[in-house]
């Protein structure tokens, strides 16, 4: 027999339980690590972080392609000029950006694709930035223009490492294709 009083408590209990339940659940939604919830969003996040890095560089070789001897000159023989023939190493960049910005961007030969762009961006575009405004005192530091001239390389170069290591991922053309 229950005493007068013990409705209420069991009622209060329940309540309680299915609180925390929905809470678990909840918790389980956000936390969903392994699901397939999960799996569709990295893919997407993946996606858009490769499509749209891939944007971001095209337009630079874009902009090489409006005076490739400019480029040459001004750039390559004033900044590397440890390299031979400043005009090919001009066009060669060209071509990794333009190119290889769209193979990237569709998710073919992804890895090859982003290794070029890894030593074009990563690499020698950091170079050329830090010869011009060195380190800038990062990662502390705050220039006067309120970011480091290097930053769109620097970051472009780690997204370029870090498809050259996981691949384009689920959502490209032919994602185990090199």
């Amino acid at each position: 027999p229950r005493s007068p009083g013990s409705v209420g408590r069991v009622t209060r209990d329940r309540v309680s339980l299915q609180n925390s339940k929905m809470s678990a659940a909840r918790y389980e939604l956000l936390d969903d690590s392994s699901g397939p919830k999960a799996a569709f969003a990295t893919d997407v996040g993946t996606l858009v972080l490769r499509v749209t890095v891939s944007l971001m560089v095209m337009h630079h070789g874009l902009q090489k392609l409006q005076d490739p001897q400019a480029f040459a000159a001004n750039m390559v023989e004033k900044f590397f000029p440890f390299l031979p023939w400043p005009l090919v190493w001009t066009w060669l960049a060209i071509v990794v950006e333009l190119a290889g910005s769209l193979c990237l961007g569709l998710g073919v030969f992804s890895r090859v694709a982003s290794f070029l762009l890894f030593v074009t961006v990563g690499v020698f575009a950091n170079l050329f930035h830090f010869d011009v405004t060195g380190v800038q005192e990062f990662p502390f530091g705050v220039p006067a223009g309120g970011a480091y001239a290097f930053e769109p390389s620097l970051v472009s170069g780690a997204l370029f490492f870090y498809f050259m290591c996981a691949g384009p991922g689920k959502y490209a053309l032919r994602p185990n294709l090199f």
